[in-house]
């Protein structure tokens, strides 16, 4: 079977773990290949990552293999005017990858042949 590439797009706080569950469904789907996947968080589902729960469950996906990415912008508008910000850019975890722009990564991923997911 031939390796193949996800991007997972987030941007609705309550499917976070429905996009979690479905990757971890098609990582051990997929066995023996490893998928390339990335779960790009966007929008109003940003808030996720000061969810203690949710972080423990990227933790696995990323030790797994998965590209946690978190839009710059979403974060910026979110923590507007609050410095106390959970969900700061130098608050997030060590494994997410921050990106300028969510929209802009899952286009760059579409054009380099990755199937789009948006559970």
């Amino acid at each position: 079977m031939k390796n193949y590439d996800v991007v997972f797009h987030v941007n609705e706080i309550e499917r976070i773990f429905i996009a979690i569950a479905n990757i971890e469904n098609l990582i051990k789907d997929s066995l023996p290949i490893k998928p390339n996947i990335e779960l790009v968080v966007n929008g109003n589902a940003v808030a996720v990552f000061s969810d203690k729960v949710v972080i423990k469950k990227m933790v696995v996906i990323h030790k797994l293999g998965v590209t946690v990415i978190a839009c710059r912008n979403s974060i910026n508008i979110f923590c507007k005017n609050n410095p106390e910000c959970t969900i700061a850019e130098d608050k997030l975890p060590s494994f997410v990858k921050v990106v300028s722009a969510g929209v802009t990564e899952i286009i760059k991923k579409q054009h380099k042949g990755y199937a789009y997911i948006k559970p």
